[in-house]
């Protein structure tokens, strides 16, 4: 965890810096913000400047390759990247004296909102993909072109073999894939399976496969804040068409705040994570083809809280409001089933039942 590690004092990395991070430039107190590993920007002027002085001192090896057009338009005070119907994307300067100088704000038109404090580099990211144009007409007519658009469809469901998809490196995922594909709200540019040829023959094409890549596609997060991360990615064309998941239930993020606020806590209802519920659960809802969900549990949590306490947590809860999912399996983290175990069976019959059914008592 972060302060298990050894830091020097402010005044020693501020020296090194050059300046000093100043809370007033960071965003709203009163507004979430988060980096891009979704961790929350904190509110100790100490722990922003850590953070920052990781940044520096990662820079130190890497060489700026900034053209004069990308500087240009870093400095305006406001950029509004892209939008697919009533999703939006906006990049903020907040200021040019630290590296973390931008926040980008996701806003879907379910609710969902994501605040991100991110660098230069990460912002022309953002803006490398969102300045691409989604042209998708073809110089010449290709001959499966001339089919009827139902037939097209039937063959990309036959054609596109089934395939699974999870983050291999979660730092190069969050520079990279994640970043780039937060300025393409429609999720066209979102890089899903690259040996799917499908994808790659033209505009065209993978306008029309992409749905069907999704729905053949089985999603396996390893944390809470990575499905986050996927499904803001993947955007409107992914979450219209994801169909499997398997997710394990916690949360780096989440851990890291709460080991901060009490290193020696012992309290088990703490390995339930509460930080991005709301919002995983909230993006879990805008699937609306999602039929098959696996999830990953501790298993000292069936036995080590009590059923009131796992009931009553606000992240349970969460998942409780996701309904009417056909096939929902409770594994714990060795992949061995729960579903027997009085929590899970319970946990289990509230997702796969329906808003009517529970009304209803049936």
């Amino acid at each position: 965890m972060a302060k298990s590690r050894a830091f020097p004092t402010l005044q020693e990395i501020e020296k090194k810096l050059g300046y000093k991070v100043d809370s007033l430039d960071y965003p709203n107190k009163n507004t979430d913000c988060f980096y891009l590993d979704l961790r929350q920007v904190p509110e100790s002027v100490y722990w922003k400047t850590v953070r920052e002085f990781e940044e520096y001192e990662r820079r130190t090896h890497c060489k700026d390759k900034r053209t004069a057009s990308e500087l240009a338009l870093l400095q305006l005070d406001l950029v509004h990247i892209a939008g697919c119907d009533d999703d939006t994307v906006s990049l903020t300067r907040k200021t040019n004296a630290y590296l973390y100088n931008h926040t980008v704000d996701v806003h879907l038109g379910c609710g969902f909102h994501l605040g991100l404090l991110v660098t230069n580099e990460e912002a022309l990211n953002t803006l490398s993909v969102a300045r691409l144009r989604q042209n998708t007409s073809e110089d010449s007519t290709p001959s499966l072109f001339r089919l009827p658009r139902e037939i097209r469809d039937k063959i990309y469901d036959f054609a596109l073999a089934k395939g699974n998809w999870q983050i291999e490196d979660v730092d190069d995922f969050n520079r990279c894939h994640f970043v780039r594909s937060i300025g393409d709200p429609s999720g066209f540019y979102f890089p899903l399976r690259s040996k799917v040829a499908a994808l790659s023959v033209s505009r065209q094409m993978r306008q029309e496969a992409l749905p069907f890549a999704y729905r053949r596609t089985l999603f396996h997060l390893d944390d809470m804040d990575d499905l986050v991360k996927l499904l803001v990615a993947v955007g409107k064309v992914g979450r219209d068409n994801i169909e499997m998941v398997e997710l394990a239930w916690k949360s780096r993020a989440d851990s890291e705040l709460k080991w901060d606020e009490d290193p020696n806590s012992h309290d088990s209802s703490l390995l339930l994570p509460t930080l991005h519920a709301a919002r995983c659960i909230q993006l879990l809802k805008q699937c609306k083809r999602l039929h098959s969900l696996r999830l990953y549990l501790e298993r000292d949590l069936m036995t080590d809280i009590s059923p009131d306490d796992f009931k009553a947590h606000p992240g349970i809860k969460e998942l409780c409001s996701l309904r009417g999912i056909k096939r929902v399996r409770i594994c714990d983290f060795g992949h061995e089933p729960v579903d027997g175990h009085g929590l899970a069976k319970w946990l289990r019959e509230k997702m796969e039942s329906s808003t009517e059914e529970e009304e209803s008592g049936t």
